[in-house]
């Protein structure tokens, strides 16, 4: 505890002093002070808004990656059970925030009031809403209004200077760029048509997974950049990635999350049945659009497409989640 790298990570977690990431913004994901880690600057997007249990997973690293996401990590991701992964705050708290939703529409209601800015959190991020997604805040919305459940999400950037007060990131003079991606819990038979129209569109990639785990992706092998910057004098440097490994050891802490919120409530209540049956029969998407100068085309997707029954009562819709999870 008398050196100073422990010191300041006690500090920077009480928000006493500014983060590395507030002073510099090196990177677009807040860096670790964490002994060993001070040259990691590739990291999977599912966990961008959940910085604290992603260095809680890999801080048994033997070595971080640097340059490229490959090799030089490790492949196992820690347990679900360490100290800061799971849900936050008491019950009580998290029920002060999220109310006691009773419908899908309720649901899609609350994660749209956090994208718009009227919440602190969501389950599965940690903090407010970063201002990054305000040009495609109405699409998210929608998404939502329509009972697709959105987690996280980032917009195309077509190479803006490195200082832009947004997205920039990096040494100056550099340009940074983004992939249009979007991660979301959607029903059965909605997966199915989404699939059906991502698969026509040779750009589009996916990856898709239940709570057993069950995988459906058109995803090559190896990792995806979906943000990099060019800077003067330097490589191509590639921050976030969207890999199947990663996104299989996300799954686990995805569902975990939810069913810790579901526990929030009495084991009698509509909100608790709600979300659990959720978890239990949804299926977890992500999508990337890998043109990065396409900036609508992912949520075309979603065209005339909304979940069913999105006022149902309790028992109506969980007949509809347990009968599409059978076919």
């Amino acid at each position: 505890m008398n050196l100073a790298t422990a010191t300041r990570m006690v500090l920077e977690s009480l928000n006493l002093i500014p983060s590395l990431a507030e002073r510099t913004k090196a990177l677009p994901f807040r860096p670790s002070l964490g002994l060993g880690r001070d040259k990691e600057n590739v990291r999977p997007i599912f966990w961008k808004n959940r910085h604290h249990s992603y260095v809680q997973r890999t801080q048994e690293w033997d070595e971080f990656p640097n340059g490229r996401w490959g090799d030089s990590r490790s492949p196992a991701f820690g347990e679900l059970d360490a100290y800061g992964i799971g849900l936050r705050g008491s019950n009580e708290s998290n029920i002060k925030i999220y109310g006691y939703p009773k419908t899908i529409r309720d649901l899609g209601n609350l994660i749209a009031r956090y994208i718009s800015g009227k919440l602190p959190s969501l389950p599965w991020s940690e903090g407010k809403i970063n201002s990054e997604v305000d040009v495609i805040c109405q699409e998210l919305v929608s998404l939502n209004h329509r009972g697709f459940l959105t987690i996280n999400s980032q917009p195309a950037v077509d190479g803006v200077k490195s200082t832009h007060p947004v997205y920039g990131w990096g040494p100056k003079k550099g340009y940074v760029y983004q992939k249009s991606y979007l991660e979301l819990l959607v029903t059965p038979e909605l997966l199915a048509e989404l699939i059906t129209r991502i698969e026509r569109d040779t750009d589009l990639s996916y990856h898709a997974v239940d709570k057993t785990g069950m995988l459906k992706t058109n995803s090559a092998e190896g990792p995806n950049a979906v943000t990099w910057g060019v800077f003067p004098g330097k490589e191509i440097i590639q921050p976030t990635v969207v890999e199947t490994v990663s996104f299989l050891a996300w799954k686990d802490e995805a569902y975990r999350l939810g069913e810790d919120w579901a526990h929030c409530y009495d084991n009698r209540s509509v909100s608790r049945h709600l979300i659990q049956g959720i978890m239990d029969t949804w299926w977890l998407l992500n999508i990337v659009d890998n043109d990065f100068h396409e900036t609508t085309r992912l949520y075309r997707l979603f065209d005339g497409l909304a979940v069913e029954g999105l006022d149902d009562s309790l028992d109506d819709a969980l007949l509809k989640m347990a009968a599409a999870s059978v076919a």
